[in-house]
């Protein structure tokens, strides 16, 4: 029977768990905004208290708004966008679309959350304040014709831009690319909800946004252009008069499986001011830039800000001008060597402000002004952004240069690390430089410690492959990442993604069996790119022809498939994993029997005339020669393909030759041969020596090759992460700290048995926010002192060098017996001391 109290007691404990379930909901959901705070100092621009998990992202299950775009009838010619990677003939004019809503809150819910994307790209205000730039890098392919299958949004914490009353949102949405790395649907489109904490929609895209173009803003072979004069005025203000506007049109766009939260922390910016300006073209340094340049009449002026370093930023300006005055901005790496990004900015009479759309890298920003009557620059800005990482890595030892050389290849990686890896930030190019973002993520590991842009680039490589039959522009990068995925998997132990992406690495694996010929070699893939910035034999090494590329392309595809064969072995695939490992097996024997030169003891790079494919400009035709790189016998020995018994000649080759000049890319793997071989103490270091001249000392980053011009005649660029593997190997290696089983459960430290350091510290990020902290020196018998600083849930090994385990050794005057190769440590000081 139920009574009166027994109602009255159940509507007490239903509202006290609506009341708990209300507060858990605001409180659990993170959005991709959220979870850190920036700190400037010494060493650079890095986050603190990171606590983004893709997990806890507030959950967007459906969508309240519709995809929205220009007013068909009034702006028919104005509805297709256009990439530079992808010309859309019915693409006519650059444009902006500009949409407007007003709105009124009643209240402010203790959540408020906005959802956004565009195509193809957008900036959205919330009452005149700047609220966010997207969306997170979807992926396409170089000369990609097919249009994506994805796209991504991003949420954001928008509660302290609006109050009780009338709010007012704004968003522009670009038609062209302000980075050649951006894709499209070849539709211009936005979608848009804000929604409190238990997802309910406050408001929405529809037909009752406000809309309008603006063609002020265009883009010509990378260099930029805006003239004042014919854009939307103060359309950004509350308080500004859209009524004349056209409502928008709704887009029958899918958003059910089109639309995908980004799963990475939003970028972050931060001011920066330049160190040091000159006044040209003397170079005459002015020590008070705000009385010369600042707040006065300005006719010819030339002048450039100094940063002290490269970096990587958004630039603006404020100026009051008269019409038709120009200011024209070049940003360059090194001193006008490097120009990238330039813009001409057309002013309108009385107050100019200008906020770049678009990222640059630059050491020097370059200011030209031109005006009649006097132009005066009230500001010139430069916000600082990259990905938010958190300088848990460190690195120093006893070689000053190697010290060096950790901190330069860190700073390298940061300006490389954006809503994507970028092959750089000067070229941005599209997600399939795998082989960059391979390197990159290494060093990721060991000096930021971030797994979050590594899988979403992960995840949406598998796309691109899907989207496009799992043909990729430089076929090997889809090899490579294959071996990315394996390298995520163990710093993260993360099972799910591999249990996601296995599919497609089958379906690669798949394809590039066909590219077999009778022999098992690959002879008959579309094209051989990427090699190294190098000749070999007078042809590019970039897309060698096939009698170059072949034994190199089928080395990677043998990894591959010994890589998905593990891969298949962890979700108990054992019918895949053992038809890859006897296809292995097959490669392997046909590379020893058909490539190796019993003579020369090398590897062929390939044999003439064995591939019936196509050529084209990307595939030259094979001549009848046969060459040695020193790529493909690199590979022999890393994979094991070559016999055991012959890897230390063919590894002396490799690193003594002086014929082929192997650039930063490739040293990657020649550093990856060195250490399976355990020669890192002695090769390793000597090898790390020709980072020298992959230093810019005046842009304090890598080149991305040691030349500022390579023997193809490719300039490059000074800020390319790929030459960074040395971080990778030195925390690796001289730290010693290396994961023993995926996701870093076991981790091993190795010590370092080399005359050339005595001493290093630093710590070694361990994933999931922990880390270990790691000191060491050594006298010269080989006695060891050791710091440790090891979480007590983590369980740690010290692994004794093989050479050292003939004798006896003693930890903490502890004797261990000969052949011992593996002892727990804990936190603590170790003194160890090794037996000569």
């Amino acid at each position: 029977m139920v009574t009166k109290k027994t109602t009255k007691r159940n509507l007490i404990i239903f509202f006290l768990f609506a009341f708990v379930f209300h507060t858990y909901c605001q409180i659990d959901y993170i959005t991709n905004d959220d979870g850190y705070s920036v700190i400037s100092d010494s060493t650079g621009f890095y986050v603190k208290n990171n606590g983004f998990n893709s997990e806890k992202l507030f959950p967007k299950n459906s969508w309240t708004g519709d995809w929205i775009g220009l007013n068909q009838s009034r702006f028919n010619v104005y509805q297709e966008t256009q990439i530079d990677w992808r010309n859309n003939p019915r693409y006519k004019k650059q444009y902006k679309a500009l949409f407007r809503k007003s709105f009124d809150l009643a209240e402010l819910p203790n959540q408020i959350i906005l959802s956004v994307t565009a195509d193809i790209s957008y900036r959205i205000y919330i009452n005149e304040n700047f609220v966010a730039q997207g969306p997170a890098n979807i992926g396409n392919d170089y000369n990609d014709s097919i249009p994506p299958t994805h796209w991504f949004y991003n949420t954001h914490n928008v509660k302290k831009y609006l109050h009780v009353g009338a709010n007012t949102i704004a968003v522009e949405v670009y038609s062209h690319s302000r980075e050649i790395s951006e894709t499209s649907s070849g539709q211009m489109m936005l979608i848009c909800d804000v929604d409190d904490g238990l997802n309910k929609n406050i408001v929405a895209t529809d037909r009752s946004w406000k809309c309008n173009i603006d063609t002020s803003f265009t883009v010509n072979g990378g260099n930029y252009s805006c003239n004042s004069n014919i854009e939307v005025a103060n359309w950004l203000n509350k308080t500004f008069d859209d009524s004349g506007w056209e409502n928008a049109s709704i887009k029958k766009i899918p958003k059910k499986d089109y639309l995908m939260n980004s799963k990475l922390p939003v970028p972050f910016r931060f001011p920066v001011k330049p160190k040091r300006i000159w006044q040209l073209p003397n170079e005459t340094e002015v020590t008070e830039f705000s009385t010369t340049f600042f707040n006065r009449k300005l006719n010819k002026e030339v002048f450039t800000l100094d940063y002290d370093r490269n970096i990587t930023a958004y630039y603006g300006f404020e100026v009051i001008a008269q019409k038709n005055d120009t200011l024209r901005i070049y940003p360059f790496e090194k001193k006008y060597a490097s120009q990238n990004r330039a813009l001409t900015f057309v002013c309108k009479e009385g107050i100019n402000v200008f906020y770049a759309p678009f990222l640059s890298v630059f050491r020097y920003l370059k200011v030209e002004v031109k005006s009649q009557k006097g132009l005066i620059i009230k500001d010139i800005r430069a916000d600082f952004s990259s990905y938010p990482v958190n300088y848990v890595g460190s690195f120093s030892c006893s070689d000053r240069n190697l010290t060096k050389l950790w901190d330069i290849t860190r700073w390298t990686t940061q300006l490389c690390m954006n809503d994507m890896y970028y092959d750089s930030p000067k070229h941005q190019e599209p997600i399939a430089c795998t082989g960059d973002y391979l390197i990159e993520s290494l060093i990721n590991y060991y000096a930021f410690g971030d797994a979050w842009l590594t899988r979403q680039t992960l995840v949406k490589t598998a796309l691109l492959l899907e989207k496009n039959n799992y043909d990729m522009f430089h076929t090997s990068y889809s090899l490579l990442w294959v071996q990315m995925l394996n390298q995520y998997y163990q710093y993260t132990g993360d099972i799910q993604l591999i249990k996601e992406l296995l599919p497609h690495v089958n379906k690669l694996n798949q394809l590039f069996k066909t590219y077999l010929d009778s022999d098992n070699l690959v002879s008959n893939a579309p094209d051989y790119m990427f090699m190294d910035w190098i000749k070999i034999d007078k042809f590019n090494a970039h897309h060698p022809p096939a009698v170059i590329g072949m034994g190199y392309m089928t080395a990677f595809y043998y990894k591959s498939l010994l890589d998905a064969a593990y891969l298949n072995s962890l979700v108990d695939n054992n019918l895949i994993r053992d038809e890859n490992l006897k296809l292995a097996s097959k490669i392997k024997l046909a590379m020893n029997n058909i490539l190796w030169d019993k003579e020369k003891k090398l590897f062929k790079d390939g044999i003439p005339f064995k591939s019936k494919k196509e050529n084209y400009y990307f595939f030259p035709k094979d001549t009848n020669i046969v060459t040695y790189s020193p790529h493909v016998n690199t590979l022999a020995v890393l994979y094991d393909i070559a016999p055991k018994n012959q890897q230390p000649a063919i590894l002396t080759y490799v690193v003594n030759q002086k014929t082929i000049d192997l650039q930063p890319y490739f040293m990657f793997f020649v550093l990856s041969t060195v250490e399976y071989a355990g020669q890192f103490n002695a090769l390793g270091l000597k090898l790390l020596k020709k980072w020298e001249n992959g230093i810019n000392k005046e842009t304090y980053t890598l080149k991305e090759n040691w030349q500022d011009q390579t023997e193809t005649g490719y300039g490059g660029d000074y800020s390319h992460a790929w030459g960074g593997s040395p971080l990778y190997f030195m925390s690796k290696n001289i730290l010693g700290v290396r994961p023993a089983i995926p996701g870093c459960k076991e981790i091993e430290i190795i010590p370092f048995v080399s005359e050339n350091i005595n001493w290093a510290k630093g710590r070694v990020p361990l994933g999931q926010g922990s880390s270990i902290g790691i000191s060491w020196k050594r006298d010269n018998k080989l006695k060891y002192n050791y710091m440790l600083e090891i979480l007590d849930d983590q369980k740690c090994f010290m692994v004794i060098p093989k050479n050292l385990r003939k004798k006896n050794f003693k930890i903490n005057n502890k004797s261990y017996p000969i052949g011992t190769n593996r002892v727990q440590l804990v936190s603590g000081t170790y003194e160890i001391e090794f037996k000569k």
